[in-house]
C-alpha cells in the first residue's frame, strides 16, 4: 500500500492486515532500528499487523543517523514543528482497513517523545513510550489512547523520572487503560516488554 506522508519509512507490508505498528527510532539510530523489534511483537501478537517504521527527517550531526529535531543545544521550536508534520503523516494512515484506533504508536527516546506529544492530539489503540521524555510545552488535550511507559531505573540519558512525570500526568486524566513499567536496566527497551504488551493487549483492542 502507498502513503502519500510527510516522512521516508521502511515497511514490513500485510495485504491482509487488520492492524498496524507504527515505530518511532531514537536520537542518532535509523528508520530500520526498530524493525526488528517490530516483527518480533507482531509475530508475539496473534493479530495481522503490518510494521511502519518512519524516519526522522534531520541528519544527525555525526552524520551518522537521524534526528526529529536537534538536542545539543535543544531545538525546541524545531520540535514543535516536527510534532505538526508527524501529525499530517498519522492521520493519513488512519484508513477504512486499518484506523488509527488499531494502530500501536511506540517511540523510543527521542521517538518516544514525538509519540508523546503527536499521539496524545489523535485517537490511538496504543501509544508506547519506551525511555522518553515529555516536550517542555506538552500538555494534555481531550482525546486520551491507552499508554503503556517504559523506562529503566539506570537510565543516565534520559531520567525515569521524565517517564514518571508523563505517567502521572495522564493516570490521574485517563480512564484508559495506563501502565508504567520501570525495569532494571539503562537507556534501553525493556527485554520483557514485548510479553507484558501481548499478555495485555486483549485489555487495550
Amino acid at each position: 500500500m502507498k502513503y502519500a506522508i510527510n516522512h521516508e519509512f521502511v515497511s514490513i507490508s500485510s495485504q491482509t492486515a487488520t492492524h498496524r505498528i507504527i515505530l518511532m527510532h531514537g536520537w542518532g539510530a535509523d528508520s530500520d532500528d526498530l524493525l526488528t523489534f517490530g516483527k518480533e511483537m507482531t509475530e508475539k501478537i496473534n493479530l495481522d499487523f503490518e510494521v511502519i517504521s518512519l524516519r526522522a527527517p534531520g541528519l544527525h550531526p555525526s552524520g551518522q543517523g537521524r534526528q526529529w529535531y536537534g538536542l545539543y543545544p535543544h531545538d525546541w521550536n524545531g520540535a514543535e514543528v516536527e510534532v505538526n508534520k508527524l501529525l499530517v503523516t498519522l492521520k493519513k494512515f488512519d484508513t477504512d482497513q486499518i484506523p488509527l484506533t488499531k494502530t500501536i504508536l511506540l517511540g523510543f527516546s527521542q521517538g518516544a517523545a514525538m509519540a508523546i506529544d503527536a499521539g496524545f492530539q489523535l485517537d490511538f489503540g496504543l501509544i508506547v513510550a519506551c525511555s522518553g521524555y515529555p516536550h517542555p510545552n506538552w500538555t494534555l488535550g481531550e482525546k486520551f489512547s491507552p499508554l503503556i511507559i517504559s523506562h529503566g531505573l539506570f537510565d543516565d540519558v534520559v531520567p525515569i523520572d521524565a517517564s514518571r512525570n508523563i505517567y502521572e500526568q495522564v493516570k490521574c486524566k485517563s480512564s484508559k487503560f495506563c501502565e508504567l513499567i520501570e525495569f532494571d536496566g539503562f537507556h534501553q527497551i525493556d527485554s520483557n516488554l514485548i510479553n507484558f504488551i501481548s499478555s495485555n493487549i486483549s485489555n487495550i483492542f
